[in-house]
């Protein structure tokens, strides 16, 4: 997609067999798709097919009205002010894990990033300690992602009911993840008084218009969507940022310095984190060069003209913010890690870190305060290096991963 946009500009038309799909990579395209022009584009696409498999029918995969309703229902359970109170159990399950880390022992940041980010949605999405499961979830949802991604890229999948040895694997995943958060929903309903989490709340939800609120099924299906967004995509963010301070010595420096005049070693607050703002532009910096969602696909449900070129119906419109992040119009020398670019406004929508419009991500509040806090609390506790000969390489997956991990010595201070 780089090369088809330094080569043939802002938009590029491939064909993959029967399959026809345009790279969208002008800001102010991007931003008739997203916004302006959102009701001419859904997500009857292949990679949304490919996530149905995971999450059914949940806020990430629906349409129109559906997903109309799902957004007024969960909306407010992740708004600003709900997501502020949620940082003592955010700081509690990031400090309950550094203290198993041990000084000088090398590990996997990125699968440790996983784990943390997955108790952290756990507890405070789910109101459940699910740390336990931690490991075994963080492979089942690896490898339902590969599996979900395989099928997007591939002009003719196996149709889902089909044996394949493949296919069996990501039901065995697939119903390991039910189980926990079947378990989890059942607990709630149990209790005489639910615990004040994102799952009880959307318990309660009624839509408006109907009475109706969300069947086991469709908290299920919530609850996963969350479970996956809530913590992939943030983890994603976190290995990316940690990898690129320790790579950039004088940025690092500035974080460290800028953590111990502001917090010291007290534990973080909601109110520190506004002073934190040379961290804030180190992990945006991070999501600009590595978006966690680094290719977001639609349809067009009619015939449209997209900067003079014709967008046929049913052809699919993608929009990588891996691409439009390096745009060199927008981003001057966009290979290059530069937080301060973000000392001022953002240039919007050249920046689509959590998408953009209708869509834009319901859980951008609490992922922003979760990595602030995790990146502030690992300063504080040691100084992350890389194991000499460790290669850093993107691997993209339904999200940008790190295709080696990322292989880090935790160093005392």
């Amino acid at each position: 997609m780089l090369d088809g946009a330094r080569v043939h500009g802002d938009v590029v038309r491939f064909r993959l067999g029967p399959i026809v799909a345009h790279l969208v990579n002008d800001p102010a395209l991007v931003a008739q798709v997203l916004q302006s022009r959102a009701r001419r584009y859904d997500k009857q696409t292949r990679s949304t097919a490919a996530i149905r498999a995971i999450c059914d029918d949940s806020l990430l995969t629906a349409n129109d009205r559906a997903w109309e309703t799902r957004r007024r229902l969960i909306q407010p359970a992740l708004h600003r002010q709900r997501v502020s109170q949620l940082v003592d159990t955010m700081t509690a399950c990031i400090g309950a894990r550094l203290s198993t880390w041990q000084a000088g022992a090398p590990f996997d940041v990125a699968s440790e990033m996983m784990r943390l980010t997955f108790v952290i949605a756990g507890k405070a999405i789910l109101g459940a300690d699910v740390s336990a499961e931690s490991a075994s979830v963080e492979q089942a949802i690896a490898f339902m992602l590969e599996r979900a991604y395989a099928r997007w890229g591939r002009v003719a999948p196996l149709p889902g009911w089909v044996p394949s040895p493949e296919q069996v694997r990501f039901r065995r995943a697939r119903a390991s993840v039910d189980r926990i958060v079947g378990r989890i929903i059942a607990e709630h309903r149990a209790a005489a008084a639910p615990p004040p989490d994102v799952l009880t709340m959307l318990m309660d939800a009624r839509d408006p218009d109907t009475g109706t609120g969300f069947s086991d099924a469709e908290l299920r299906n919530e609850a996963i969507t969350m479970l996956l967004a809530g913590h992939e995509t943030t983890a994603s963010a976190l290995s990316w940022t940690f990898a690129l301070l320790a790579t950039h010595p004088e940025a690092e420096a500035r974080v460290r310095a800028e953590v111990a005049d502001v917090l010291g070693q007290r534990t973080p607050t909601l109110d520190d984190l506004a002073r934190l703002t040379f961290t804030t532009q180190v992990i945006q910096e991070a999501m600009r060069l590595y978006p966690s969602i680094w290719a977001i696909e639609r349809r067009a449900v009619s015939d449209d003209v997209l900067g003079g070129f014709a967008i046929p119906a049913g052809s699919s419109v993608i929009i990588s913010p891996y691409v439009l992040h390096r745009h060199p119009r927008f981003w001057p020398d966009p290979e290059r890690f530069d937080p301060t670019r973000f000392d001022g406004p953002k240039p919007l929508p050249a920046y689509l870190p959590f998408g953009a419009g209708p869509r834009y991500c319901v859980g951008s509040e609490f992922a922003m305060l979760e990595a602030r806090l995790v990146v502030a609390m690992v300063t504080q506790a040691c100084r992350l290096t890389l194991v000499p000969g460790h290669v850093v390489a993107p691997h993209p997956s339904l999200t940008l991963r790190l295709r080696h991990g990322l292989r880090m010595t935790p160093d005392a201070l």
